[in-house]
This record gives structure tokens, C-alpha cells and sequence, in this order.
């Protein structure tokens, strides 16, 4: 019992957060508090029961086991080491006995004097950065695994030897990493549970996506900031911050649900126009108002932020990060009035061309909803349906040019009163043409075309004076040079479509190189694209008749392919949504 003890004195907060995640400690919390202990202690290990489970807590913690059917480190788990050491007497004293520190999945030998001394500095330590050239080490022959087995032969395991991987990260302050190790595991699990949002094209991009922000990590030095951060980071707002309600969106169907709320910076000059506050919580909390802190009542307001979003507020002491608010309470109202959305700053940032909004849509960030948002007011309503085939609600729309795009939002059960009131606004838009609409919605480009998601459609607004647009002079010859980029990006889809297959099937099934991708990414000029496909084809068809093949090669090879063709797509695809905007698709 002495060793079980001498662990247990570690095991704080910080500890079970790298053990598990911060939802899992958080239910394990929640589970335990006031929950009578149940336990029976032996030499090394002890037998504790909660949650109508039972838990066999061992030295090492991570190797504890309990009777549910979560595979790893459980909220059973948890729980349990929370009440030993709420009952177990843990008094340890230097004369005594030294306690031992917790295993981890990293080694945590360093001394912790120096260690902090680097941190002052802005540094990484040499030994830091050597433990992290290993875990990143480690990270990369987990994810080799995905390709060594195949998706179709995948060991059930797998998302736990992720979430370890992720686990090791967090100890070494590698968020980035640890937050995309945990994307690709959750995938991962998708496609084990069969669920219909598996997508293979997603889990590859996932995939990739890891590999690179590993890769960056196997430099020889490191910068903290590469590591990333596990909070977002406020900074204080120069000045009052005048922000305009512009809209609501309820979030379900995902791990976090609640309320995005949006608004517009009313200084014309500032850099963030669009701003947003969310109040999202996790979704296995069902008292949220014990256990989650809702960010419903920010700024110290004695009302809901839902009541105040017809109101234009000015704030003091705002603080935002990349475009979003905090719900500091340090934050003041200073004043606020009706929000009037019928005025100047709003006018003055409609698109009436929707060709102007694919060009500077391509130039920007599609990872940041902030910077996809726009207001968009087309000339009139072409279509208004649903695709079974799909399952999307469809509206087609077009522009004073006669550019069309189309405005898609997708069937689910936590959506299907959205999309009624999406499908009523589409016919009344048929039904009156002659009626003014404005869009509030998140534009993206994706299979060649320009599309919104809707989040507020206003029919109030007077239209602004359409503005004369003209193509910059890089996009006037469209017809010509759409027929090249569709042919590059088709040939995209297919070298894509065959990284899928071998991500599916895994590199010991026999993998056929018949090197027509490769010829073809030559013969279209692209001399880097076809050393890459055929170093890929090599690695991987070689793998399965090598006894020391290795899967990591295969993996950094592939990255590399997902990384051409996206900036690739990205500079094609632009060209292929004017050219289908005319008609042609």
C-alpha cells in the first residue's frame, strides 16, 4: 500500500488532466463529489467502487483497470483515485519516506530548478527539446500504425495508443500536437463505431494535418510558441470597443453545444470587423449551471446576453483574441442603445458581385470563421431545394451579374428545424423576387464553387448601390484557363483518392503503382507533384516486401503530397468558381 500511496500524492489536478483530458476529470468530479467511498485497499493496489463500476487502481496509475466498456483511462478511473485520496491517509514526510513521483508516459527526470530557469528566459532546454524529438518520435510510429494495418484491419486499441500519444504531449506542453492527436484519434473512433460522419477524405486530412504539426517539432531548436498554447490568450482593446448584434447560431450535433453569438465592430477602420462570443459547453453536463461556468451573463450583466442582442453596446475594458470576446467580468457596459443593422456599416460591407467575394474569399483563412463571414445580397432566388442525395438544403442565388452560387446547409436531427425555416425563407424568396435580401453567412470554396452556410438572412436592410466591379486582369481570360485548372484538380482527386486507399487497405496489402498519376502530374508540367507521387508509390509498395520497412517514411511522404495539393486547390480553385459561377458546372 506504501508504493499506491507515495503515487497518489502526485495524482493532483494537473496530474489526472494528462492522464485523461479536462471533461473527463471534470465528470469525475462531478461523479464523486458528495458520493459515499467505496473501497477496499491491498498491498499495491486498491478496489474501489463507484459509479456502479468497479475500479482496480494500480501502480502505475495508467495501467489501472475498471469494469466498464471504455477502453483507457475512464472517468470510473478517475473518479476512483479522487476518493483514495480524499480517504487515504497521504501524510509523507522526508524522514519518513520519499514519495515517487507518478509514472507518466513521459520521462519527468529533469530537475525542476532548471527547468524553470529556461522558461524565464523564453527557452526550451536541451534536454526539453530531446524529450520532445522523442515523443514526437513516438506520436509519428503510432500514427505508421493507421498505415501499417489499414483502417480495415485496425486494432481496436488504437485510439487509446492516440490518446497515450496525446497524454505524453500535454506533459511536455505540446498543445498543437496533443489537440490534433486527439482530432485523429476521435476520427479514428468514428470510423471503428461505423458512424455515418466518418469521412475517409476528412480522417486522411486529419491525418496529414497531425503529421505536419509533428514534423515541425523535429527541428533542432525549438521555439515555446511552436509548442502552441492550451488556452486562448486575451489582450486588452485599445480604447472602447462599439460592437453591433448581427446574429445567433445554435451549436449541436457535436461534442460542445450552445450559443455563438456575432457582432460587428463599428469603427470602420479596424482590422477584425467581425467579432463573436461563445457560450458552448461540453455536452455530457446536464446541470450546467453547477458545473459549467455559462458565459450567458458576461460583462456583468444582470440579464441574458440572448435579450441583449438587439441592443448596440459600447464596452470598456473589452479583451479579444483573434476576433473573439472574452466573458470577463472585468469587461463593462458602458452604454447601449437599439441596434439598428439598416445602416452605413452595414451597407458599406455587402457584396453585390458575388465574384469579388470568391477572389478576396480565396485569399483568407478558411480555418477562421471570422474571416469567412460576410454579408451578401444577391439580385434574386434561382432555386430553392433539398438534395437526397446529399441530404443538404440547396438554395441557388444570383448576383446583378448573373454569377450564381449556392447557399448549402446540411440535413442532421439537431438541425431540422433550421433547415424548415431555411426552406420557408427559399420559397418566399421565389415567390416575392422583387423582395431585398441580405445574407449574413460563412463563405468557402469547395468542389469548384463558391458556397455560403447561412447564419442570418435579414430582409430589412435597404440594398446598397451596386458597385462596379471589375475582374483584376489575372482572371479576365477565365475560359481558357479553367479547362487547365479543372484538369489539375481532377488529377488531384485522383492521387488523393489513391492516399485514401492506402490508408484504407494499409501498407501490407498489395499496393498497385502503375505510375499513371505519376506520368500524368509530368506530362501538366508538374515535375515536383511527379517525384512526389513516385517516392510515395516506393515507399509504400516497397514496405510490405521489406522486413525493416518503415511506416514513418510513408507518413512524411504523404504529407508532403497533401501539403502540394492543398496550395495547389487553393490557386485553382478560385479560378474554377468564376468559371462555374457563369453556368458552366
Amino acid at each position: 500500500m506504501d508504493e499506491l500511496k507515495k503515487v497518489l500524492v502526485f495524482a493532483d489536478e494537473n496530474f489526472l488532466v494528462g492522464l485523461s483530458n479536462k471533461g473527463t476529470y471534470k465528470r469525475a468530479c462531478k461523479d464523486t463529489d458528495g458520493a459515499e467511498a467505496d473501497f477496499d485497499l491491498g498491498k499495491n493496489s486498491a478496489t474501489v467502487r463507484t459509479g456502479g463500476e468497479t475500479c482496480t487502481i494500480s501502480v502505475p496509475l495508467a495501467e489501472s483497470k475498471c469494469t466498464c466498456v471504455a477502453r483507457g483511462i475512464c472517468r470510473h478511473i478517475v473518479g476512483a483515485i479522487l476518493v483514495l485520496r480524499n480517504n487515504v491517509s497521504l501524510d509523507f514526510t522526508a524522514e519518513s519516506a520519499e514519495p515517487v513521483q507518478p509514472e507518466t508516459p513521459v520521462e519527468q527526470s529533469e530537475p525542476v530548478a532548471e527547468v524553470k530557469e529556461d522558461k524565464k528566459k523564453g527557452q526550451i532546454s536541451e534536454r526539453d527539446i530531446e524529450k520532445i524529438h522523442n515523443c514526437v518520435k513516438q506520436c509519428l510510429e503510432t500514427l505508421g500504425s493507421i498505415l501499417k494495418y489499414g483502417l480495415v484491419r485496425i486494432p481496436e486499441n488504437l485510439p487509446d495508443m492516440l490518446e497515450a500519444s496525446a497524454v505524453r504531449c500535454h506533459s511536455l506542453k505540446m498543445a498543437d500536437a496533443e489537440r490534433a492527436l486527439r482530432e485523429t484519434g476521435n476520427c479514428l473512433s468514428d470510423c471503428i463505431a461505423r458512424r455515418a460522419s466518418f469521412s475517409m477524405e476528412n480522417f486522411t486530412a486529419k491525418l496529414c494535418r497531425c503529421i505536419a504539426v509533428l514534423e515541425l517539432l523535429e527541428a533542432d531548436y525549438i521555439e515555446p510558441e511552436q509548442l502552441g498554447t492550451f488556452r486562448q490568450t486575451y489582450t486588452d482593446y485599445k480604447g472602447n470597443l462599439d460592437i453591433l448584434p448581427i446574429g445567433q447560431r445554435n451549436v449541436k450535433g457535436s461534442e460542445y453545444e450552445g450559443e455563438i453569438y456575432y457582432f460587428l465592430n463599428m469603427d470602420v477602420y479596424a482590422e477584425q470587423r467581425f467579432l463573436s462570443l461563445s457560450d458552448l459547453r461540453p455536452v455530457f453536463y446536464n446541470d450546467t449551471q453547477k458545473h459549467f461556468r455559462s458565459v450567458a451573463y458576461p460583462w456583468g450583466m444582470v440579464t441574458s446576453m440572448s435579450s441583449m442582442m438587439h441592443s448596440e453596446m459600447k464596452l470598456a475594458y473589452a479583451k479579444v483574441s483573434g476576433g473573439k470576446l472574452s466573458s470577463s467580468q472585468e469587461t463593462q457596459i458602458i452604454s447601449n442603445c437599439k441596434a439598428v443593422l439598416d445602416c452605413d456599416e452595414v451597407r458599406d460591407m455587402i457584396y453585390t458581385d458575388f465574384r469579388k467575394l470568391a477572389i478576396e474569399t480565396s485569399e483568407k483563412n478558411p480555418e477562421n470563421e471570422l474571416e469567412k463571414l460576410c454579408f451578401v445580397q444577391p439580385k434574386k432566388c434561382i432555386e430553392s431545394t433539398f438534395d437526397k442525395y446529399s441530404q443538404q438544403y440547396i438554395i441557388i442565388l444570383e448576383d446583378i451579374q448573373g454569377n450564381r452560387i449556392s447557399v448549402r446547409a446540411k440535413y442532421r436531427a439537431e438541425t431540422k428545424e433550421f433547415i424548415k425555416l431555411l426552406e420557408s425563407i427559399g420559397e418566399r424568396m421565389i415567390k416575392k423576387p422583387k423582395k431585398n435580401y441580405v445574407f449574413l453567412a460563412s463563405a468557402y470554396i469547395f468542389d469548384g464553387e463558391l458556397t455560403l452556410f447561412p447564419i442570418e438572412i435579414y430582409d430589412f436592410i435597404k440594398p446598397p448601390v451596386p458597385e462596379a466591379y471589375e475582374l483584376p486582369e489575372s482572371y479576365r481570360d477565365i475560359d481558357v484557363s479553367a479547362v487547365y485548372a479543372e484538369r489539375i484538380i481532377s488529377l488531384f482527386s485522383e492521387i488523393n483518392d489513391r492516399m485514401c486507399i492506402i490508408v484504407r487497405g494499409g501498407l501490407q496489402a498489395d499496393i498497385k503503382n502503375d505510375h499513371k498519376l505519376e506520368n500524368l502530374a509530368f506530362n501538366y508540367g508538374l515535375k515536383g507533384l511527379s517525384r512526389l507521387i513516385r517516392e510515395f508509390m516506393h515507399c509504400a509498395s516497397s514496405y510490405r516486401h521489406s522486413v525493416d520497412g518503415n511506416s514513418t517514411d510513408v507518413l512524411l511522404k504523404m504529407r508532403e503530397i497533401n501539403e502540394y495539393i492543398h496550395q495547389g486547390r487553393k490557386r485553382l480553385e478560385i479560378i474554377t468558381s468564376l468559371y462555374n459561377m457563369k453556368g458552366n458546372k
